[in-house]
C-alpha cells in the first residue's frame, strides 16, 4: 500500500475505525516527495537505528523501513497502534514499539538518528530531550517542523533565540526543504519545514546542560531589552554591579540578549550560576 496516496491512506484508517487526534497534533504526511527528502536527509545506512516519534499511520516509517532501518517508535496514540503495524507488517523483526509520551522515552544505546514528522507544539521539548538532556543524543536529528520554527532555529548569527542557540550549542542546523500544508492530512494551518540538524561529538561549552540552559533563560527573559538591565532584574542585583560584571568580561550591557555568542553566554553562566557548578 502506499501511504502518501490518500486513497489508501484513507481506506486503513477506515478499517480501524481511526482518524488523526488534533489533541495529539496529528497531522499525517501524504507527500511522496516531502517523504523521499526526508529519507535523503537521512542518510540511512542499512541497519541503523532510526528513532521515530509519532509514527501514526507508519507514513514515514514505512519509508525508513524500505530504506534499511531499524525503527524504535515511540507512538502515544494507542487507538493507531493496529494501523501502524499493519503498514509495517512486512518488516517484521525491524520495528519496535513503544507506547508511551516522548518525553518519557529512553534513547537506545548506541548510535541512532532521529527522524519524525513530530507534533509541532511539542517542538521545543522534543529538542530539550534530545539535545540538552539525554546522556546518549543522536548523531543527526531529522524533524518536520513549523515553516516560522525552523526558520527561527537557523537564524544567523546576531539575531539568535534562546532555541536557536540551544540548538547550535550542539549541532548544525539546515533547512533542508519547506514544506506546503497540503502536503498533510488534515491539512493545517501553517507550512512545515524539513529541519536538519548535525550533531557535534561535544556541545560547544563546558558547563552542565542545566547550567547553561538556566543562563539562556534569564538572559531571554525580556529579549528586547538590553542585557544589563534584564540581568539585573532576574538577579536582583544593581544595575552598575551588572554593567561592571559585564564590562569586565568584554560584554557590552547594552546588547540584546540575541547579540551574544556561545562562548560569551558560557562565560556569563559561569559568572552568575557559578553556585550550582
Amino acid at each position: 500500500m502506499n501511504l502518501t496516496n490518500f486513497s489508501d491512506l484513507r481506506d486503513l484508517l477506515k478499517k480501524y475505525g481511526v482518524w488523526a487526534k488534533k489533541r495529539l497534533g496529528q497531522n499525517f504526511l501524504v507527500d511522496a516527495e516531502v517523504l523521499a527528502q526526508i529519507i535523503a536527509a537521512a542518510e540511512i545506512e542499512l541497519g541503523e537505528t532510526i528513532v521515530e516519534i509519532g509514527p501514526g499511520p507508519g507514513v514515514l516509517t514505512q519509508a525508513l523501513l524500505r530504506a534499511g532501518a531499524k525503527v524504535e517508535a515511540v507512538e502515544l496514540d494507542t487507538d493507531i497502534l493496529p494501523v501502524l503495524k499493519e503498514a509495517a507488517r512486512a518488516y517484521k523483526g525491524f520495528l519496535t514499539i513503544y507506547n508511551t509520551h516522548v518525553l518519557s522515552f529512553n534513547p537506545p544505546e548506541g548510535n541512532y538518528k532521529l527522524v519524525a514528522n513530530i507534533p509541532y507544539y511539542l517542538t521545543s521539548p522534543i529538542l530539550r530531550k534530545f539535545l540538552n538532556e539525554v546522556s546518549n543524543r543522536p548523531t543527526r536529528v531529522v524533524l518536520l517542523v513549523q515553516k516560522e520554527v525552523a526558520e527561527k532555529i537557523c537564524e544567523p548569527a546576531g539575531r539568535d533565540s534562546h532555541l536557536s542557540l540551544m540548538v547550535k550549542a550542539y549541532g548544525a542546523p539546515k533547512i533542508v526543504a519547506l514544506v506546503k500544508a497540503e502536503s498533510f492530512y488534515p491539512v493545517p494551518k501553517v507550512d512545515s519545514a524539513i529541519l536538519q540538524i548535525d550533531l557535534f561529538s561535544q556541545p560547544l561549552f563546558s558547563l552542565p546542560p542545566k547550567i547553561f540552559e538556566e543562563m539562556l533563560f534569564a538572559g531571554f527573559a525580556e529579549p528586547r531589552k538590553k542585557l544589563g538591565n534584564v540581568l539585573s532584574r532576574k538577579f536582583s542585583m544593581p544595575a552598575t554591579e551588572i554593567r561592571t560584571i559585564l564590562e569586565k568580561n568584554g560584554i557590552s550591557p547594552d546588547l540584546r540578549a540575541q547579540n551574544l555568542s556561545i562562548p560569551e553566554w558560557e562565560k556569563l553562566a559561569k559568572v552568575f550560576l557559578a553556585k550550582y557548578l
